[in-house]
């Protein structure tokens, strides 16, 4: 829950179809938070009470500045089956792989003043691809205040509606889990400890 020292903040979310970000924005909407989904397709999105979808292509710079503006953070679930892409013609001239979506976050988000990221993917599984390597380097150079978290994302057989009242279940039910890496992302994202850094959050 908010207090008084606690703002409410707006965040920008790739990936919310899958599980972690289903328990994201469970955890982001229970703190009072606003939550944008960046999808492909509306529809494919409930709305509620402090969510809102838009559409959004993460391999794109102008589509990110678009879909991010005067949001406070971008989250980015880099794992999740149902990351925004272009569609039609313009998905087949456009490489859609880590590195072009790290460009085009940090080439996109600076043009309309948003500067915090939380990067979240399996490195600990695709740390030593090539591209993953040279997006590391790109991001390491850039001012932007980003933070890389190192979990999967779980893929996407949960909802938002799984992840309310879990009080009953045991401490290593998924769910649960989930809920607790969520929330350590939303802790990272009020009150940063990790920027320029790299942590490591497993089930």
């Amino acid at each position: 829950m908010l207090n008084a020292e606690t703002p409410r903040l707006k965040f920008a979310l790739y990936g919310a179809h899958s599980s972690l970000g289903n328990a994201l924005l469970c955890e982001l909407l229970s703190r009072q938070h606003e939550a944008v989904a960046l999808v492909d397709d509306l529809n494919s999105m409930t709305v509620r009470p402090g969510l809102r979808a838009k559409t959004g292509d993460l391999f794109d710079a102008v589509s990110v500045s678009q879909s991010v503006a005067g949001m406070d953070a971008v989250i980015c679930l880099y794992d999740s089956p149902s990351i925004p892409t272009a569609s039609g013609e313009a998905a087949a001239h456009q490489p859609q792989r880590f590195y072009q979506a790290v460009d085009a976050l940090l080439s996109g988000m600076p043009k309309v003043g948003v500067e915090r990221l939380l990067l979240v993917s399996d490195f600990t599984a695709r740390g030593d691809e090539a591209e993953v390597v040279a997006a590391l380097q790109r991001l390491a150079a850039h001012p932007s205040a980003w933070t890389l978290i190192d979990t999967p994302t779980a893929g996407e057989d949960l909802s938002i509606e799984d992840f309310a009242g879990l009080s009953d279940l045991a401490p290593d039910d998924r769910r649960v889990q989930l809920r607790r890496i969520a929330a350590g992302l939303v802790d990272e994202l009020e009150h940063p400890q990790h920027l320029h850094e790299q942590i490591r959050l497993r089930l």
